[in-house]
């Protein structure tokens, strides 16, 4: 299998290339993308500052560890462990928190505890969506937060709710 995947990718490459060797002017539009993605990275800048802020603020605060506490109910009505309430509210945040939550989990209860595997299905089947909202808004300019917020949400919970039926 390993094989058959390393041909795919040489392919994929060599098909690239020779579509960049036929449009003629290959590295002027390597360089057009280039800065156009550099561009994109400066404006993203002052929502991740802000959004890091934030997170840090939250953990030194003991916010975090507040709201863990008071999780307690949301976590018995998706049928989770207790111990994974702090993955709960992480995860939509930030991926190193919810990581370190997540390694935290591991070192307590064991990867193969009921907590373990749920903060791993958990981690598997979510995404950091603050972040990126933050990084996607930033770039396109969006000033209101369209549905996407609302559903995201929505569907996380969902999908933390089926890995407490599941796990």
């Amino acid at each position: 299998m390993q094989g058959l995947s390393g041909k795919i990718m040489l392919a994929a490459v060599g098909m690239i290339l020779l579509r960049g060797l036929r449009s003629g002017n290959a590295y002027g539009a390597f360089l057009r993308g280039a800065k156009r993605g550099m561009d994109a990275a400066i404006q993203l800048l002052p929502a991740l500052c802000a959004m890091m802020l934030m997170l840090s603020l939250m953990e030194a605060s003991g916010l975090t560890a507040l709201l863990s506490r008071l999780m307690g109910p949301v976590t018995r009505c998706l049928n989770l462990p207790e111990e994974t309430a702090s993955l709960l509210i992480l995860r939509p945040l930030t991926g190193s928190g919810s990581l370190a939550a997540m390694k935290d989990i591991f070192a307590r209860c064991g990867v193969d505890s009921r907590a373990g595997k749920a903060a791993s299905v958990l981690m598997g089947s979510s995404e950091t969506i603050f972040y990126t909202m933050t990084v996607y808004l930033a770039a396109t300019d969006l000033r209101r937060l369209p549905w996407a917020l609302p559903v995201s949400l929505v569907s996380y919970l969902a999908g933390a709710w089926v890995c407490g039926m599941v796990v």
